[in-house]
C-alpha cells in the first residue's frame, strides 16, 4: 500500500534577526514590546534586501540537496505565497501595483522555481488565500495526488513576507519573513501522513470587522479541527506524543494544550521566542528542527495545528 510521507524539509529565514524591543522602537508593533515580550516572543527575521522568491529557492534548493534528490524525479511543484511579480521584488522596494496592469503580472514564481531547479519533468500548481495554512494546503493536496494520481513526489513551497510598511504585527503575534520547502513523496517509512482535517469559515472573511469574533472562535474551532484529524487517523487522544504548533503566543498554547486534553503529548516550542511567527510554515519548520534535535524520535505520533487568517483551521497527524 501506499503511505505518502514528508520525506524531507528545509527552510530559510532573512538574514536580519531583530528584538522585540527593536521592532517596538521603529513603530513597527501594533502592542506594547512587554505585551509581545509576555507572549513569549523575543525575536524576528526581518528581510531587507531579500526577496520571498529568493527565500523559496534557497529552501527548495536545500530539500533538494539535503536528500540527493534527482530533478528529474520530481514530478509537481506546489507554491504558495506572495503572488506574481511580487514575490521577486526585494524586501525594501514598495509593493508596485502597477505590475499588475501589465503582462509581469504573468511572471509566476513557481515557474520561474520550477527552470531555476531543473525541474523539467514537473508541473506546477499555485496555491492562494490561505494565509499561513498554505503550506498545510499544499501537503494535503500534494498527498492526495500521491493517492488518487500515483504521483511519486511533490515538492511543497510557501514563501510569505510582510511588506516593508506593513509592521511586524499580527493579532499579538511577531511576524518573521521566511520560506518553507517541504518533500512530499508516494511511499515512506518515516513521517508517514496519517490524517488530516481543514475547516474553513467564510463567515469570517472581514477578517478586521470581526477579529474579537474570530478571536473567540479560534480555540473551540482548533479542538474541533484537532480532533477531526486524530479521527482520520485512527488514533485515541492519548496515543499523541508531540504538538508541533504554529509560532504564536505561547499563552494561546497554554490555553489549547489544556483544551485538547492529550494526556502524554508535549508542546515542541523552542522556536516561538527566537524566530517569531513565519507565515510561510512554522509548523514544517519547528518539525524539522524537533527531529534533528532527536526530540521527535521514530515511531512517535505528532500532531500539527495552525490558523490562517480569513479564516482557516487546518491539522495534521504525522507518524514519525
Amino acid at each position: 500500500m501506499d503511505h505518502p510521507c514528508v520525506a524531507g524539509i528545509a527552510y530559510a529565514f532573512a538574514e536580519e534577526s531583530r528584538s522585540v524591543a527593536e521592532l517596538s522602537a521603529a513603530g513597527l508593533l501594533a502592542s506594547d514590546a512587554a505585551v509581545l515580550e509576555g507572549f513569549g516572543f523575543a525575536r524576528a527575521h526581518v528581510a531587507v534586501a531579500e526577496s520571498p522568491y529568493e527565500l523559496a529557492l534557497a529552501a527548495a534548493r536545500r530539500v533538494l540537496a539535503e536528500r540527493r534528490i534527482d530533478p528529474r524525479s520530481v514530478d509537481v511543484i506546489l507554491y504558495g505565497g506572495t503572488p506574481g511579480p511580487l514575490a521577486q521584488l526585494p524586501a525594501d522596494a514598495p509593493w508596485d501595483t502597477d505590475l499588475l496592469q501589465t503582462t509581469a503580472r504573468f511572471q509566476y514564481p513557481a515557474a520561474r522555481l520550477q527552470y531555476d531547479l531543473g525541474l523539467e519533468r514537473a508541473t506546477v500548481l499555485g496555491l492562494d488565500q490561505l494565509a499561513c495554512v498554505t503550506i498545510f494546503g499544499a501537503v494535503r493536496l500534494a498527498r492526495a495526488l500521491c493517492l488518487a494520481e500515483g504521483v511519486d513526489r511533490v515538492l511543497c513551497i510557501a514563501s510569505e513576507f510582510f511588506p516593508a510598511a506593513a509592521g511586524r504585527e499580527a493579532i499579538f503575534n511577531c511576524v518573521s519573513d521566511a520560506a518553507v520547502a517541504v518533500l512530499v513523496e508516494r511511499r515512506g517509512l518515516r513521517n508517514r501522513i496519517a490524517g488530516a482535517a481543514h475547516v474553513t469559515k467564510g463567515y469570517y472573511w472581514d477578517c478586521d470587522a470581526l477579529r474579537d469574533e474570530i478571536v473567540a472562535s479560534y480555540f473551540p474551532t482548533a479542538v474541533h479541527v484537532v480532533e477531526r484529524a486524530l479521527a482520520a487517523a485512527h488514533w485515541q487522544p492519548g496515543d499523541v506524543d508531540w504538538v508541533i504548533p504554529h509560532n504564536v503566543s505561547r499563552s494561546s498554547w497554554d490555553i489549547l494544550m489544556g483544551l485538547l486534553r492529550l494526556p502524554r503529548a508535549r508542546l515542541w516550542a523552542d522556536n516561538i521566542a527566537p524566530r517569531g511567527h513565519a507565515l510561510a510554515g512554522d509548523n514544517f519548520i519547528n518539525l524539522r528542527d524537533a527531529l534533528d534535535r532527536g526530540d521527535v524520535r521514530a515511531g512517535e505520533k505528532v500532531v500539527l495545528f495552525a490558523y490562517g487568517y480569513g479564516a482557516h483551521w487546518t491539522a495534521l497527524a504525522v507518524d514519525a
